[in-house]
């Protein structure tokens, strides 16, 4: 295992997908990530939150593993309420890296789909912030980027408009 680097995102698991959230503060990285644990709880599958705006990364193998600050474990902030405890994991593979943007692009390139953190090449979602599309536009884009991890499968292209 390489030296853990200490980066701005939420991390959190999903049905054993780990996702790192990127954005500047304010960007609703917590607030999506309340949602996703909230919706994969009410659909009695298993999520955990493994840190809320800091994330230990480091290489292990060819992949990225995700830790959460001990300081910070279990506590993830929901503004108007301030911190709240959530189930965590105490560590977790990334697969997927969800990058709020400031525009919502109608048909994606391809390259637009991967990134690389500290580098090591991953799946990667652009996500429009709260406000250029709302929260259920939000979770159905992230739902389509777990679904095509999980099948192997890209979203098929439109030739022309």
């Amino acid at each position: 295992m390489s030296k853990k680097h200490n980066v701005h995102a939420t991390g959190l698991v999903l049905d054993k997908i780990g996702l790192i959230l990127r954005g500047p503060s304010g960007s609703g990285k917590s607030l999506l990530a309340l949602s996703l644990l909230d919706e994969w709880e009410i659909r009695g599958r298993p999520a955990r939150l493994v840190s809320d705006d800091r994330v230990d990364i480091a290489v292990v193998g060819d992949g990225l593993v995700m830790y959460p600050p001990k300081i910070i474990e279990g506590l993830i902030e929901l503004r108007g309420r301030g911190l709240v405890s959530r189930p965590f994991a105490a560590s977790s593979p990334v697969h997927l890296v969800i990058d709020f943007v400031d525009t919502l692009e109608r048909m994606l390139e391809e390259d637009a789909l991967s990134t690389e953190l500290l580098g090591v090449r991953l799946a990667r979602c652009p996500l429009p912030k709260d406000g250029v599309i709302d929260s259920r536009h939000q979770l159905l884009l992230v739902r389509e980027a777990i679904r095509s991890l999980s099948t192997g499968k890209r979203a098929a292209r439109q030739e022309s408009t």
